[in-house]
């Protein structure tokens, strides 16, 4: 569960953007959006995630007036919240947010799902970047990645899988295919219900974002062995990368994007990409989303559609190379 600490920067990075409100412009008098927008979260509400989209719905409203309605969906790896906003009316006032592998690894992994991402989906903008990280339990005698390799080989060790077709799940697969790691998944429905047994060390291992374990690492809770990135964070330091430790072909870095049901009317998204996008970029909300490991950088619509496109790509290769199904 979030500490004290994690409360604290949460406090203070909505403190920052609590300016008054009283210059703010009646919204869109008789034009879109004329009542709260719903942005379905097709995780379990609490821990980072939903901090980093508080901060961004601040910011927004504090721009616009408007108010972003957070609507937490979770299941199937983000295929319920997903599939709610894809059959929703295309009116702009239903729009999602999730991570880059409801888009570009889970169709790969499925032979079937129930929408038709070639034609459903309008991607917005990406909120930005994030490292993942491999921690261990204190308690686990391993200080790099070889270590908890040879330690694999003597003692029985397990892994929370928080989300199956991410990219934690697929990075978390890719070091077990190249090192020879001995481990094996217990599955959860999200951050927050692993992180009980994580954090105890009753499931020892764990491979996820930066802003999930940031909280934990700095208070010496878990044990950073690795990022997954080509170049070490700037939040972390001191932690190696899993390149620098012979992982040669690892340099991943999850994304999450808001996206809305194809057909909505070209102003109406116009207004959405534009005020997300301005909200993303805003240097109050770039330097509170970097206290949580994220890179704050929005992209236009056609760039968006285009980092799926080669994110798909990339990952339907590492799925066939893995051998991965999730039926």
């Amino acid at each position: 569960m979030p500490s004290n600490h994690f409360h604290l920067r949460r406090r203070e990075a909505l403190a920052a953007l609590a300016l008054p409100l009283l210059g703010v412009q009646a919204h869109a008098q008789s034009g879109f959006p004329n009542k709260p927008i719903r942005l379905v979260v097709p995780y379990p509400a609490g821990g980072t995630a939903t901090a980093q989209l508080t901060i961004l719905q601040q910011k927004v409203l504090q721009n616009t007036g408007a108010n972003l309605v957070l609507d937490y969906r979770p299941g199937a790896s983000g295929n319920i919240g997903v599939d709610m906003v894809l059959k929703s009316p295309p009116d702009g006032y239903t729009i999602g947010w999730a991570a880059m592998g409801s888009f570009a690894i889970i169709p790969h992994l499925l032979k079937k799902l129930p929408y038709d991402l070639s034609k459903d989906v309008q991607y917005i903008t990406p909120i930005g970047t994030i490292a993942n990280v491999l921690v261990v339990h204190p308690s686990i005698p391993a200080n790099n990645l070889q270590e908890l390799v040879e330690l694999s080989k003597k003692q029985d060790l397990s892994y929370a899988l928080t989300s199956v077709g991410s990219t934690m799940h697929l990075s978390m697969e890719s070091i077990i295919a190249e090192t020879g790691l001995k481990i094996r998944s217990i599955p959860y429905k999200g951050d927050t219900p692993a992180f009980l047994d994580v954090v105890p060390g009753r499931v020892p291992v764990m491979l996820n974002t930066l802003p999930g374990v940031l909280q934990y690492v700095r208070t010496g809770k878990l044990k950073a062995l690795g990022v997954t990135t080509a170049k070490r964070s700037e939040q972390l330091p001191e932690v190696p990368t899993l390149m620098e430790q012979g992982f040669k072909d690892l340099d991943i870095r999850g994304t999450f994007l808001f996206f809305a049901p194809a057909g909505i009317p070209p102003a109406t998204f116009e207004w959405i990409h534009r005020e997300l996008s301005r909200a993303v970029d805003s240097p109050e909300v770039r330097t509170a989303l970097a206290e949580f490991g994220t890179d704050a950088k929005s992209m236009s619509a056609a760039e968006t559609a285009t980092l799926v496109r080669a994110e798909d790509r990339r990952w339907s290769a590492l799925v066939k190379k893995l051998g991965i199904t999730w039926e």
